[in-house]
Order: C-alpha cells, then sequence, then structure tokens
C-alpha cells in the first residue's frame, strides 16, 4: 500500500542479476541511489513487461495507465491512496484542515530530499506545481481539476493554504498522487524544458535511470526516499506489446511480473500453471464517446438505439469473461455515491430499430470508431460490429498510432470511440466527462456533452455538505447521464498482473497502479 504499510525487506536470499541494458534514447542518472559495486552485486532486481512505447512522464501531459504507473513510483502528492481501500492517505503532507471544505490548510513533511541532489522538498515546490498546471501556457488537459482554486499560498516553508471558489468535499483528491496532484522539481522542469518528461525528478520510492522509448524503462531505488527504501533497488520495464509474446516470456522466466494481460486465454493458461494471478476487480468502466457534433449522434434517439442494439452481456461472456462484467452505470458500483436507480437498456433489437426510423434513419446509416492500432480490432469490437449491423447501423474502424489515437481523442475529432478512465474520486470521471468547461479540446468530455440542469446538480453535489443531499444530488446527475447517454458503458474492467510466485506484495489499486515500494522478491515463496 501507498505509504500506509511500508514493509522491510524480506531476509530472503538475494537474487543475483545482470542486466544488459538497451542503448538509451534520454537518460538521467538517479544519484539517489548506491553505486557501491558490492552492493549492486548483490541487489535484488525485478523485470516487468511494459505494454506499451511510452509517451513521457510530465505530471502536466501524462497520459495513460503505462506511463502513469511509472510516474506514480517517482512522484508523490499532498495526499496518496491507500491501495487496498482506496480511502484518501497522507503522503508529502502529513496532515491537513479545513473548517468548511473551502479552505484547506496542508502541513507539509519536514525533511523530504529531492532526487538528483535537487534538495529539501517545501512549500515552494507545491505553488510551483499547482500554478504550472493551471497556467494556460502548459497546456495541461488537468487545468480544469484546479478550476475551482481561487488561490494557493504559502504562509511558511512547510504549509500550504488552497482556497476554493467554493466548497469541495472531494477536493483531496485533486492534491493526490495522480496527475495535476503530482509534485515537480522547479530547477528540473527549467532544465530540461522540453524533454523534461523523459527526465522526470520527484520525491518517490524510484527515480527514472534510463529509457529507451522502444524498447525499455529502468527505474532505480531511492535510498533517500522519506518511508524508507523499497526491498528492491532496480526495476526492469521491458516493452513487450503482444500479450501472447508477454505470457510466453513470463513462462521462460524473461520476466518476473507481467503488467496488465488481456488475453482471457492466456491468464486461463497462466492460472493453470500456477502463476500468482495478482488483480483488482471492477477497477474503471469503459465506454463508447458518442460525439453529438456528429449528425447521427447528436440525436439521443440514436445513442439510445445503440444501446439496445446491443447484447453486452452475451458479448463479454463470449470474448472476456475474466477480464471484464457488464457496466450499467459511468460510475463504478464501489463508489460512495453509485447508484444503480438509472435507465437500463436490456437488448432489445425492435427497440433499436424504432428508435432509428423516428430520429429519421429507418435504413441505418454508417458511422467510423477511432480506435488504437496497439490494440487492434478486438473479438468483443467484432461481434459489436455484428449486432449493430442487425438494427441498420454500419459500423467501421479506424485504427491509428498511439499518439494520434490520444490526440485525436483529445481534440474530439472523431465520430465515435472509446474511453477508459481509471478515478477514485466520483467527480474525475462526472466533471470530465459531462461539465461543459471540460468539452475537448479544454478536457476530457470529448461528446461535448451540454446539459444545464446537470450540471447545475453537479456543482451543487460537490459543495454540499450534508452527505445525504451530497448523495441524493449525485444520484440525478447519474440519471440525467444514463438518459442523454452522450457515453454508453458497455464493462467494468478487471486488470490482471500476472507474476512468478516469489514476487510478493502486489497490489494493485483502483488507479490500476502498483506501488512498487511494497514489492519484494521471496525465493522462499
Amino acid at each position: 500500500m501507498k505509504k500506509s504499510t511500508r514493509r522491510a525487506a524480506v531476509t530472503a536470499a538475494a537474487l543475483a542479476v545482470a542486466l544488459a541494458l538497451a542503448a538509451c534514447s534520454s537518460k538521467s542518472t538517479a544519484t539517489t541511489t548506491s553505486t557501491d559495486p558490492a552492493k549492486a552485486s548483490a541487489a535484488k532486481a525485478l523485470t516487468i513487461r511494459y505494454y506499451d512505447n511510452p509517451s513521457g512522464f510530465d505530471p502536466a501531459t501524462i497520459f495513460r495507465i503505462e506511463n502513469e504507473n511509472i510516474a506514480f513510483n517517482i512522484y508523490d502528492g499532498l495526499t496518496t491512496y491507500d491501495s487496498a481501500t482506496g480511502k484518501i492517505i497522507p503522503d508529502l503532507a502529513e496532515s491537513w484542515s479545513t473548517p468548511d471544505n473551502e479552505v484547506w490548510t496542508f502541513h507539509l513533511r519536514k525533511g523530504v530530499q529531492w532526487q538528483d541532489g535537487y534538495g529539501e522538498f517545501t512549500s515552494a515546490d507545491v505553488l510551483y506545481s499547482y500554478n504550472r498546471i493551471m497556467d494556460p501556457a502548459t497546456a495541461s488537459p488537468y487545468r480544469t481539476e484546479f478550476g475551482n482554486v481561487k488561490s494557493i499560498t504559502a504562509p511558511d516553508k512547510y504549509t500550504v493554504v488552497i482556497t476554493l471558489n467554493a466548497p469541495d468535499g472531494n477536493f483531496l483528491n485533486q492534491v493526490a498522487n495522480y496527475h495535476q496532484g503530482q509534485i515537480v522539481k522547479k530547477e528540473a522542469v527549467e532544465k530540461y524544458g522540453l524533454q523534461y518528461k523523459w527526465h522526470p525528478v520527484g520525491t518517490g520510492p524510484y527515480a527514472l535511470q534510463s529509457v529507451d522509448p522502444t524498447s525499455q524503462i529502468v527505474l532505480v531505488r531511492n535510498d533517500k526516499y522519506f518511508g524508507g527504501p523499497a526491498p528492491i533497488q532496480k526495476l526492469v520495464f521491458n516493452i513487450i506489446k503482444d500479450d501472447n509474446t508477454a505470457t510466453i516470456a513470463l513462462e521462460n522466466g524473461e520476466v518476473d511480473l507481467a503488467m496488465s494481460i488481456g488475453s482471457n486465454e492466456d491468464l486461463q493458461k497462466l492460472a493453470k500453471e500456477g502463476f500468482r494471478m495478482n488483480h483488482v476487480d471492477n477497477y474503471a468502466i469503459s465506454l463508447f464517446v458518442f460525439n453529438l457534433d456528429n449528425p447521427y449522434t447528436k440525436d439521443v434517439r440514436v445513442r439510445q438505439a445503440f444501446a439496445y442494439a446491443l447484447d453486452i452481456p452475451a458479448i463479454l461472456k463470449a470474448t472476456t469473461p475474466l477480464t471484464t462484467i457488464p457496466a450499467n452505470n459511468i460510475l463504478p458500483s464501489w463508489m460512495d455515491v453509485y447508484t444503480s436507480d438509472v435507465p437500463a437498456y436490456p437488448y432489445d433489437p425492435q427497440k433499436a430499430k424504432e428508435l432509428l426510423k423516428a430520429a429519421g434513419y429507418p435504413n441505418g446509416f454508417k458511422i467510423t470508431y477511432l480506435g488504437g492500432s496497439v490494440y487492434g480490432v478486438s473479438d468483443a469490437n467484432q461481434l459489436e460490429k455484428e449486432y449493430l449491423s442487425k438494427v441498420g447501423i454500419d459500423l467501421e474502424f479506424k485504427l491509428v498510432d498511439s499518439a494520434s489515437y490520444n490526440k485525436m481523442r483529445n481534440d474530439g475529432t472523431f465520430e465515435l470511440s472509446g474511453r477508459l478512465l481509471p478515478a477514485v474520486n466520483p467527480d474525475t470521471l462526472l466533471f470530465s466527462y459531462l461539465d461543459p468547461a471540460n468539452i475537448a479540446p479544454k478536457g476530457m468530455n470529448g461528446a461535448r456533452y451540454n446539459n444545464p440542469v446537470l450540471t447545475k446538480d453537479l456543482h451543487e453535489a460537490r459543495a454540499a455538505v450534508d452527505p445525504a443531499k451530497r448523495k441524493e444530488l449525485y444520484a440525478e446527475v447519474q440519471k440525467i447521464a444514463m438518459t442523454d447517454l452522450p457515453y454508453l458503458p458497455i464493462d467494468a474492467a478487471n486488470v490482471y498482473w500476472p507474476g512468478q510466485q516469489w514476487v510478493t506484495g502486489v497490489v494493485i489499486n483502483k488507479l490500476a497502479d502498483v506501488d512498487f515500494h511494497g514489492v519484494d522478491i521471496d525465493k522462499k515463496t
């Protein structure tokens, strides 16, 4: 668990390793780790499958779960999440207080050291990091996450006061170790400029040693980490995009832990072979995103026709029985404000045809789904296409590289696409998807959805002090969203990181991140 249950290294036999590192296109030498040859020869190292080319580790612009797993272990926030429960716990702020959910005072840890010899962490670093996110010149997609911030001040070296425009009972999530909440060092950002994303500097348990975006990322232990040195000295992330290839690498002992195997067939095989099946269930919702500027999908009847046309339980059972379960809402069911009292769309192709006819499309239409080439057209996608064709909707697929895929989704330049946004804070999902202030390209409202009634309820829900009133307003937001259906929930994702039995302490949190400070190697296991 992140900072809450940091464990000492187990007294297992040391794992001797010899690592031949690929030539690196970018390198940042971590000066906070041991360089003693005798110690290095006995050091523990862990090799992890990484499933795509990294795109950088700057919290202001970071995107995608695999990159966030690296950043999560390099940086800290004022707060963080308990890995098992998702509850907010202290991080760089050891305590905080607020009389009204509007003025938040954070008391910082003293003596925390930056990686790479940048000195002590202070309140000035918090001000710089958060003002950088809010600066339009940074062009951070997470700028709106701080849209309610009125001012940030530092009364002294170890105190930060954040005043909001309106009360926010969920604000501790905004300053957590995730995206905009992660603290960076001004001098490092200025030193590396546009290349900072390949030279991240944080205060976390691991520092970046090297990165080759085509093959490998290496993290080394930060021996000066305020939570104490991690049991494992070196983390080597080898890029293996194909699930089957990653499975073979795990079976052959070429990797110790495989980040996010998604193939149900491979997972079933590894489970039978006795690998440790580390997993988290129902962590995030996968959605269809309808662009409401499109002449077809701007009509709510068309969007509802999509929902009735798809037999989602049958599709998931046939294709991804281990890694997905059907979803009926844009919020995961474990969130405290979730409600099941929302419109349902059971499989009803006749109802879908009636809605399409009423919308003026009795013969259907053709529409393009934007996807990433790294994922390809899945078996589930193929079945979705077949089901939609039965009601007259011709679904075509457009696959682009990861960088183009992310940009086009963030810019909102698609007809239909997908999105999975991990979050612990319900506001992260609801405001990102539904608030008109976040309409693409300003934020993640790729549907370009704008319902003033919902927006009013959403802002009132966030500001509500009374828990009952807060939950009532959030429930109404979900009902409206599932009626208007700018986003169609498809499934709730389960994430598996299968590993060798001797790799212990792997806890995948609700953001699909692993805190490697708690991971160890125990050959006695």
